[in-house]
Protein backbone atom coordinates (compact mmCIF):
# COMPACT_ATOMS: atom_id res chain seq x y z
CA UNK A 1 0.00 0.00 0.00
CA UNK A 2 0.84 3.45 -0.72
CA UNK A 3 0.11 6.53 1.34
CA UNK A 4 0.40 10.09 0.52
CA UNK A 5 0.91 13.13 3.33
CA UNK A 6 0.57 16.66 2.19
CA UNK A 7 2.84 18.23 4.82
CA UNK A 8 3.16 22.10 5.05
CA UNK A 9 0.22 24.25 6.44
CA UNK A 10 0.05 26.42 9.43
CA UNK A 11 3.45 25.92 11.29
CA UNK A 12 1.76 26.04 14.64
CA UNK A 13 0.30 22.38 14.20
CA UNK A 14 4.02 21.52 13.39
CA UNK A 15 3.07 19.45 10.14
CA UNK A 16 6.72 17.84 9.73
CA UNK A 17 6.66 16.02 13.66
CA UNK A 18 3.01 14.68 13.00
CA UNK A 19 4.34 13.15 9.55
CA UNK A 20 6.96 11.54 10.72
CA UNK A 21 5.21 9.87 13.62
CA UNK A 22 2.17 8.95 10.99
CA UNK A 23 4.68 7.70 8.30
CA UNK A 24 5.67 5.25 11.39
CA UNK A 25 2.64 4.65 12.24
CA UNK A 26 1.55 3.55 9.14
CA UNK A 27 4.70 1.78 8.42
CA UNK A 28 4.20 -0.98 10.92
CA UNK A 29 0.97 -1.56 9.50
CA UNK A 30 2.18 -2.35 5.91
CA UNK A 31 1.82 0.95 4.22
CA UNK A 32 4.49 1.75 2.03
CA UNK A 33 5.05 6.00 2.51
CA UNK A 34 5.07 8.95 -0.07
CA UNK A 35 5.39 12.52 1.56
CA UNK A 36 4.87 15.60 -0.51
CA UNK A 37 5.09 19.33 0.68
CA UNK A 38 3.04 20.10 -2.13
CA UNK A 39 -0.39 19.89 -2.82
CA UNK A 40 0.55 20.64 -7.22
CA UNK A 41 0.39 16.63 -7.10
CA UNK A 42 -2.81 16.45 -6.59
CA UNK A 43 -3.89 18.22 -10.36
CA UNK A 44 -2.61 15.01 -11.99
CA UNK A 45 -4.52 12.51 -10.15
CA UNK A 46 -4.16 9.50 -12.89
CA UNK A 47 -0.59 9.61 -11.83
CA UNK A 48 -2.00 8.69 -7.78
CA UNK A 49 -4.42 6.26 -8.95
CA UNK A 50 -2.25 3.81 -7.33
CA UNK A 51 -2.83 5.55 -3.83
CA UNK A 52 -4.77 3.76 -1.15
CA UNK A 53 -4.21 6.19 1.34
CA UNK A 54 -4.14 10.34 1.46
CA UNK A 55 -3.82 12.14 5.21
CA UNK A 56 -3.62 15.76 4.86
CA UNK A 57 -1.22 16.99 7.18
CA UNK A 58 -2.27 21.01 6.74
CA UNK A 59 -4.25 23.86 8.00
CA UNK A 60 -5.95 26.94 7.32
CA UNK A 61 -3.45 29.82 6.99
CA UNK A 62 -3.42 32.26 9.55
CA UNK A 63 -2.61 35.72 10.13
CA UNK A 64 1.21 36.24 9.79
CA UNK A 65 2.03 33.05 7.84
CA UNK A 66 2.51 32.37 4.14
CA UNK A 67 -1.06 32.44 2.63
CA UNK A 68 0.12 29.49 0.49
CA UNK A 69 0.31 27.46 3.00
CA UNK A 70 -3.31 27.19 3.54
CA UNK A 71 -5.01 27.15 0.32
CA UNK A 72 -5.92 24.19 -2.38
CA UNK A 73 -6.30 25.73 -6.02
CA UNK A 74 -9.77 24.35 -8.02
CA UNK A 75 -7.64 21.75 -10.15
CA UNK A 76 -6.13 20.38 -6.66
CA UNK A 77 -9.75 19.94 -4.97
CA UNK A 78 -11.14 18.55 -8.30
CA UNK A 79 -8.36 15.89 -8.31
CA UNK A 80 -8.33 14.82 -4.58
CA UNK A 81 -12.10 14.34 -5.10
CA UNK A 82 -11.62 12.23 -8.11
CA UNK A 83 -9.32 10.22 -6.18
CA UNK A 84 -11.47 9.77 -3.13
CA UNK A 85 -14.63 8.63 -5.29
CA UNK A 86 -12.30 6.15 -7.29
CA UNK A 87 -11.87 4.70 -3.58
CA UNK A 88 -8.76 5.82 -2.10
CA UNK A 89 -9.49 6.35 1.24
CA UNK A 90 -8.90 9.76 2.83
CA UNK A 91 -8.11 9.91 6.81
CA UNK A 92 -6.65 12.26 9.27
CA UNK A 93 -7.04 14.51 12.47
CA UNK A 94 -7.33 17.59 13.90
CA UNK A 95 -6.79 21.25 12.35
CA UNK A 96 -4.49 19.21 9.96
CA UNK A 97 -7.79 18.31 7.93
CA UNK A 98 -10.89 19.55 9.79
CA UNK A 99 -9.59 23.34 9.32
CA UNK A 100 -7.41 23.19 5.92
CA UNK A 101 -8.67 24.95 2.57
CA UNK A 102 -11.42 27.01 4.65
CA UNK A 103 -12.34 28.62 0.91
CA UNK A 104 -13.13 25.06 -0.47
CA UNK A 105 -16.79 24.05 0.79
CA UNK A 106 -16.81 20.92 -1.50
CA UNK A 107 -13.80 19.85 0.24
CA UNK A 108 -15.49 19.99 3.95
CA UNK A 109 -18.05 18.46 2.79
CA UNK A 110 -15.66 15.37 2.02
CA UNK A 111 -14.75 15.41 5.19
CA UNK A 112 -18.27 15.84 7.14
CA UNK A 113 -17.77 18.83 8.78
CA UNK A 114 -15.89 21.97 9.57
CA UNK A 115 -13.54 23.63 12.79
CA UNK A 116 -15.46 26.55 13.53
CA UNK A 117 -13.94 27.05 17.71
CA UNK A 118 -12.62 25.63 20.93
CA UNK A 119 -13.95 27.62 23.63
CA UNK A 120 -12.77 29.56 25.42
CA UNK A 121 -10.11 30.93 21.89
CA UNK A 122 -7.61 32.13 21.43
CA UNK A 123 -7.44 36.24 21.89
CA UNK A 124 -4.13 37.92 21.99
CA UNK A 125 -4.18 37.48 25.67
CA UNK A 126 -4.23 33.88 26.27
CA UNK A 127 -1.30 32.44 26.49
CA UNK A 128 -0.82 28.49 25.07
CA UNK A 129 -2.29 25.94 26.85
CA UNK A 130 -4.77 28.69 28.37
CA UNK A 131 -7.62 27.34 26.36
CA UNK A 132 -6.97 23.74 26.66
CA UNK A 133 -9.77 21.98 28.47
CA UNK A 134 -10.29 18.82 30.64
CA UNK A 135 -13.03 17.04 29.11
CA UNK A 136 -14.17 13.75 27.98
CA UNK A 137 -14.44 12.15 24.82
CA UNK A 138 -17.47 9.62 25.24
CA UNK A 139 -17.66 6.05 23.21
CA UNK A 140 -20.69 5.98 21.35
CA UNK A 141 -21.02 3.38 19.01
CA UNK A 142 -18.58 0.75 21.02
CA UNK A 143 -19.10 -1.99 18.57
CA UNK A 144 -17.60 -0.57 15.83
CA UNK A 145 -14.07 -1.79 15.12
CA UNK A 146 -12.40 1.43 14.98
CA UNK A 147 -13.58 2.08 18.78
CA UNK A 148 -14.45 -1.79 19.92
CA UNK A 149 -12.84 -2.22 23.18
CA UNK A 150 -11.67 0.85 24.16
CA UNK A 151 -13.51 3.22 26.36
CA UNK A 152 -14.39 6.81 27.04
CA UNK A 153 -11.43 8.80 27.89
CA UNK A 154 -10.43 11.91 29.29
CA UNK A 155 -7.98 14.68 27.62
CA UNK A 156 -6.92 17.94 28.50
CA UNK A 157 -6.58 19.98 25.00
CA UNK A 158 -8.29 21.76 22.75
CA UNK A 159 -11.73 21.11 22.60
CA UNK A 160 -13.21 21.23 18.89
CA UNK A 161 -16.63 22.62 18.39
CA UNK A 162 -17.20 21.87 14.45
CA UNK A 163 -20.55 22.22 12.21
CA UNK A 164 -20.78 18.66 10.77
CA UNK A 165 -22.80 16.52 8.34
CA UNK A 166 -25.73 14.65 9.64
CA UNK A 167 -24.77 11.76 7.44
CA UNK A 168 -21.29 10.93 9.33
CA UNK A 169 -21.60 7.70 11.50
CA UNK A 170 -20.31 8.83 14.71
CA UNK A 171 -18.39 7.31 16.88
CA UNK A 172 -17.46 9.15 19.61
CA UNK A 173 -18.22 12.64 20.91
CA UNK A 174 -17.64 15.40 23.26
CA UNK A 175 -19.69 17.62 25.35
CA UNK A 176 -19.67 21.19 26.30
CA UNK A 177 -19.83 22.42 30.01
CA UNK A 178 -20.89 26.24 29.40
CA UNK A 179 -18.29 27.90 31.51
CA UNK A 180 -16.55 29.95 28.66
CA UNK A 181 -19.54 30.44 26.52
CA UNK A 182 -22.95 29.67 28.60
CA UNK A 183 -25.21 28.83 25.32
CA UNK A 184 -23.37 26.23 24.67
CA UNK A 185 -23.67 24.49 27.62
CA UNK A 186 -24.96 20.47 27.13
CA UNK A 187 -23.86 20.51 23.52
CA UNK A 188 -22.61 17.29 22.03
CA UNK A 189 -20.56 17.62 18.91
CA UNK A 190 -18.87 14.79 17.41
CA UNK A 191 -14.98 14.02 17.59
CA UNK A 192 -14.85 11.18 15.65
CA UNK A 193 -16.49 9.89 12.54
CA UNK A 194 -16.40 8.17 9.43
CA UNK A 195 -18.26 8.30 6.18
CA UNK A 196 -18.53 7.81 2.70
CA UNK A 197 -18.18 9.49 -0.57
CA UNK A 198 -19.18 7.77 -3.78
CA UNK A 199 -16.26 4.24 -3.44
CA UNK A 200 -14.22 5.76 -1.18
CA UNK A 201 -14.10 6.16 2.73
CA UNK A 202 -13.49 9.02 4.93
CA UNK A 203 -12.68 9.17 8.11
CA UNK A 204 -11.49 12.07 10.95
CA UNK A 205 -10.94 12.51 14.81
CA UNK A 206 -11.00 16.26 15.58
CA UNK A 207 -8.33 15.76 18.57
CA UNK A 208 -4.59 16.21 17.74
CA UNK A 209 -3.51 19.72 18.31
CA UNK A 210 -0.12 18.51 19.73
CA UNK A 211 1.61 15.59 19.16
CA UNK A 212 1.34 14.29 22.45
CA UNK A 213 -2.50 13.93 22.13
CA UNK A 214 -1.90 11.86 19.72
CA UNK A 215 0.79 9.38 21.56
CA UNK A 216 -2.19 9.28 24.02
CA UNK A 217 -2.79 5.02 23.86
CA UNK A 218 -6.67 5.43 22.93
CA UNK A 219 -6.09 8.07 20.62
CA UNK A 220 -3.22 6.24 19.04
CA UNK A 221 -5.35 3.07 18.83
CA UNK A 222 -8.51 5.32 17.12
CA UNK A 223 -6.43 7.09 14.57
CA UNK A 224 -4.53 3.48 13.31
CA UNK A 225 -7.54 2.12 12.76
CA UNK A 226 -9.37 4.91 11.39
CA UNK A 227 -6.82 5.02 9.18
CA UNK A 228 -6.64 1.21 7.93
CA UNK A 229 -10.61 1.38 7.45
CA UNK A 230 -10.25 4.30 5.52
CA UNK A 231 -7.74 2.53 2.66
CA UNK A 232 -8.49 1.62 -0.45
CA UNK A 233 -10.63 -1.68 0.01
CA UNK A 234 -8.81 -3.96 -2.33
Amino acid sequence: MKAALFVGGWQGHAPHEFSDWYRVLLRENGFEVDVYDTLEPLENPDNLADLDLITPIWSSARSGHRPEFGTMTKPQEDGLLALISAGCGIAGWHGHMGDAFRDRPTYHFLIGGQFVAHPPGWPDNLQPREDYIDHEITICKPADPIVEGIRSFRLKTEQYYMLVDPSNDVLATTTFSGEHLWWIEGTVIPVVWKRRWDKGRVFYCSIGHELDDLKVPEVTEIIRRGALWAARQN
